[in-house]
């Protein structure tokens, strides 16, 4: 079955595929996958549900920045929910042990490279569609409040500090660690990547949805061999949210 090799904060090991099922050791079964569906479902309905409920009693849009937070909140619910089920039904109840949640010093200078890589390549796949229908953006949510100030605080909390937390768990944590108990690490990195990617379709308008999944499939995937190199999901999570943060900051620049 061969082996594949990680780094373990000391010095780079290897494990046999056929030993760890493709990943770390962990074996999440991939029927867990249900409940990440599940999760993600209930997630939607109930951020959707918070999102009009806070814009009605506050008279914003559901853009605005409050009903927006609501929403991401119920959403992360959602995915806390499913990944919490899923430690406590068929692994271990340790969140550190079943889905790598942990950071160490090194994560911090291993985030800071790993934003750099996705920065780069997400400018790659920009400048290939830009001046063309497939060109979109999904920075809406931040392009929406600038001249508030509140309201900049609040989506770049969102943006920067919650999904890279929540994301990363999620997917880099029970999505690829369940899909690699069948597809072994390689395949469940771009399993993942590829669900990550289709998680944001509908945030660009038309056919500016294909460069927008297409950049957050990559980044997907260098996030995913991110936690599977490392073994951990700190790395990623700091590079999620200083990827984010450099968006937020550069949207908030342009007037």
């Amino acid at each position: 079955m061969g082996s594949e090799r990680w780094w373990d904060g000391s010095g780079w090991a290897s494990y046999t595929r056929r030993a760890t099922a493709g990943d770390d050791a962990r074996r999440i079964p991939l029927r867990a996958l249900w409940w990440a569906l599940l999760g993600i479902a209930v997630g939607e309905i109930a951020g959707s549900v918070l999102a009009l409920g806070v814009g009605s009693a506050t008279g914003t849009p559901v853009t605005a920045a409050a009903p927006e937070l609501a929403g991401e909140l119920g959403l992360w619910a959602g995915m806390i929910g499913a990944v919490l089920v899923v430690s406590r039904n068929y692994g271990s109840r340790s969140l550190r042990e079943d889905f790598g949640l942990a950071l160490r010093p090194v994560d911090l200078a291993v985030g800071l490279g790993v934003a750099v890589i996705g920065l780069v390549v997400v400018q790659v796949v920009g400048a290939v569609f830009a001046g063309t229908r497939f060109a979109g953006s999904n920075t809406q949510i931040l392009s929406g409040e600038r001249g508030h100030p509140a309201g900049v605080v609040v989506v770049t909390l969102i943006v920067a500090v919650g999904a890279p937390v929540f994301e990363e768990l999620f997917f880099r944590g029970l999505i690829r660690t369940a899909l690699a108990s069948k597809l072994g690490g390689q395949g469940a990195v771009w399993g993942q990547a590829l669900l990550f990617g289709l998680a944001h379709l509908g945030e660009a308008h038309g056919l500016g949805n294909v460069s927008v999944v297409l950049s957050l499939v990559l980044l997907g995937a260098v996030l995913g061999y991110t936690a599977m190199l490392t073994r951990r999901l700190g790395g990623g999570m700091v590079a999620h949210g200083l990827f984010n943060l450099t968006a937020a900051l550069v949207v908030f620049a342009v007037h």
